[in-house]
């Protein structure tokens, strides 16, 4: 366990992760989330994510109520549209979308987009991420209209508001 309880403190344990380690996430819609950090290790301060989307995707434009969000682009080139600003985000940029800002990304480039995804709190991202990203009863991963479909009814349930869809022109 990565935690100690001691009365009401908590007592977190260091942590190693080498490279590829992790516990993927999602592999639905043409992406694949790796987490490396999550709630239970970080004693719910922030959690990291490897990842992973093919050219030509990006999710609906939304709004976070409890999260925070910090995007590190590794490889490829993210375009970022955060309050109502368009970011071209090349690799080793970082960009912060803080909680209650309309915000969405998208894969614009012709290779895959890698980057690592920091969230703060992530307990309750965590959880909705567990629910659209369920197998189906056959242990496969959604298909792209099934994920779209439980993203849609799943958010406000976990406070987050879809508003639109991708203004750079995906979704």
């Amino acid at each position: 366990m990565e935690e100690r309880r001691s009365g009401s403190m908590v007592s977190l344990e260091p942590l190693l992760m080498l490279a590829g380690e992790g516990r993927l996430i999602s592999r639905a819609a043409g992406g694949e989330v790796l987490q490396i950090l999550g709630a239970r290790q970080t004693g719910n301060a922030i959690s990291m994510d490897d990842y992973f989307m093919d050219p030509g995707l990006g999710p609906p434009l939304h709004r976070h109520t409890h999260e925070d969000e910090v995007f590190y682009i590794l490889q490829g080139e993210a375009t970022f549209h955060v309050g109502g600003k368009v970011l071209r985000a090349p690799p080793g940029s970082t960009v912060f979308a803080p909680r209650g800002v309309a915000h969405t990304f998208a894969n614009l480039g012709r290779d895959r987009l890698r980057m690592l995804m920091m969230i703060t709190p992530p307990g309750n991202f965590s959880k909705f991420y567990g629910v659209i990203n369920a197998p189906k009863p056959d242990g496969s991963p959604p298909g792209p209209a099934e994920f779209a479909e439980r993203i849609g009814r799943e958010a406000p349930k976990f406070g987050i508001e879809m508003l639109g869809p991708n203004p750079l022109g995906k979704d």
